[in-house]
């Protein structure tokens, strides 16, 4: 089975196109190709799972993975990376699964002349291996259109071999309630820290970002940190975002969703420079959208207005997505 993705965004940035190719073996082992080019970055991924391994009820899986990012632009750097991860998960109870693996990567930073002093000094060759562990506790009544129940994850990478020995925290709640028919309401929270456990600086890939759909009416990663004329992400974040649909408006229409929306996020900390503004300001903003389900993937339209940001940031009251999710 083959399929192909494309998305587009209204920044320019965003535009991906990709192709996965599934192949089964037999006894439920699959092998997944998958190629993602987009703007920024160019994403290869190989990768084979087992659902049951040895009737023990455990997922086993593999994964080869190969990127180049280039973010010279806007962040300063560009990476190639290369490594695997191998891990399994399982039911450990009723509703919660538990994810352990390991990965390693060979990382090679760049920097251009335009970077700082302190930026210059990431750039290099860097290997990495790290334990990985999820905590999925889902109680959601389905995966598509969720009208009840919740989701939280866990996640955290421990590092083992590592130059800067970033441990990178990440936790995520949302939660979904259907107060009158055919509403649906969403409340969802995400936090998220990356530092040095010997207090090195971690690596400009490692900062964190908050993405565009968490956080709607900024453009990703332009929010936040700056150094000189680059945006360098954070060592926390943090995001609370709530939606409802409105479902008057599309009522004879399966496939529109009309929703209005409330986002609200922060992002600061900059290890490597305690002289650089933190950028820790309060964001938030307010739109609709609509969503509509298509035979090629789901379109969206977000009409946002920014209610509180720094002079810094860059903004974006509209935005288009197309696209699949594999």
């Amino acid at each position: 089975e083959i399929i192909a993705g494309a998305g587009v965004g209204t920044d320019g940035g965003t535009f991906f196109f990709g192709v996965k190719e599934n192949n089964y073996l037999g006894k439920g082992v699959s092998v997944d190709a998958n190629l993602n080019l987009s703007a920024q970055s160019i994403k290869g991924n190989y990768s084979i799972t087992n659902p049951n391994f040895k009737n023990s009820d455990k997922s086993v899986f593999l994964d080869i993975k190969a990127e180049e990012t280039d973010k010279l632009k806007d962040f300063g750097y560009k990476t190639n990376k290369t490594g695997f991860a191998l891990g399994t998960s399982f039911e450990y109870l009723k509703d919660f699964k538990l994810g352990l693996s390991t990965s390693s990567f060979i990382e090679k930073m760049e920097t251009d002349s335009t970077a700082s002093a302190r930026q210059k000094r990431q750039a290099g060759n860097y290997f990495d291996t790290f334990l990985n562990f999820n905590f999925d506790y889902d109680t959601r009544n389905q995966k598509f259109k969720t009208s009840d129940g919740f989701r939280s994850i866990y996640s955290m990478n421990l590092p083992v071999i590592s130059d800067n020995n970033t441990l990178t925290n990440s936790y995520n709640y949302k939660v979904y309630n259907e107060f009158f028919e055919n509403n649906i309401t969403l409340f969802s929270l995400s936090l998220a820290t990356a530092k040095s456990i010997t207090n090195d600086d971690i690596k400009l890939s490692e900062r964190l970002f908050i993405p565009s759909k968490r956080l709607r009416g900024f453009e990703t990663g332009k929010i936040g940190p700056k150094d000189g004329d680059d945006f360098i992400g954070g060592n926390y974040s943090a995001t609370f975002n709530a939606q409802t649909n409105i479902p008057s408006i599309f009522q004879n229409f399966q496939n529109l969703e009309a929703v209005v929306f409330f986002d609200a996020g922060s992002i600061w900390g900059v290890d490597y420079d305690s002289s650089l503004d933190d950028g820790g300001k309060l964001r938030s903003s307010i739109g609709i959208g609509i969503d509509w389900f298509t035979v090629v993937g789901p379109l969206n339209f977000t009409l946002t207005e920014a209610i509180s940001k720094d002079d810094n940031d860059i903004t974006q009251s509209f935005r288009f997505n197309l696209g699949t999710t594999f």
